[in-house]
């Protein structure tokens, strides 16, 4: 979906759609630190209750549903090895391709900007003549 598209789906939105998803965004907030259940939400809303109540349901039983997950120590510690090599591997392959320095690199820009100035410099001089004698001509 473009962006200019997911515009106007939010243009369209009416008024209590945009309410039931800030009350579900703000529920789910509240979901992931046990700090509140979904009846104090749908007491504080009760003109939007017959819409949010299954939601907030669903919301609940998810969350209950869902186990935190944790890695396995030798998985932590594989990744870790990996990355360490992938790292190592990479800053080796910077060391053997050695960037050219700044003040390299300045001095090839100052070469170029000063040969740029005679060049330009040439083609004024050449102009005038070019212009003094074919006014000599006529």
């Amino acid at each position: 979906m473009s962006a200019k598209r997911g515009m106007t789906v939010e243009k369209h939105r009416s008024v209590s759609e945009n309410v039931i998803v800030e009350v579900l965004s703000a529920h789910a907030d509240h979901l992931v630190g046990d700090q509140v259940n979904g009846e104090e939400y749908l007491n504080l809303f009760p003109a939007y209750r017959a819409e949010l109540a299954p939601l907030i349901r669903i919301a609940e039983r998810i969350k209950a549903t869902l186990v935190p997950v944790t890695p396995a120590p030798a998985f932590t510690a594989t990744l870790k090895q990996d990355l360490l090599a992938a790292a190592l591997q990479r800053a080796e392959k910077q060391r053997s391709h050695p960037r050219v320095s700044f003040f390299r690199r300045r001095g090839f820009l100052l070469g170029a900007a000063a040969l740029g100035s005679v060049l330009s410099v040439a083609g004024v001089v050449a102009a005038l003549l070019w212009r003094q004698r074919s006014m000599a001509r006529a």
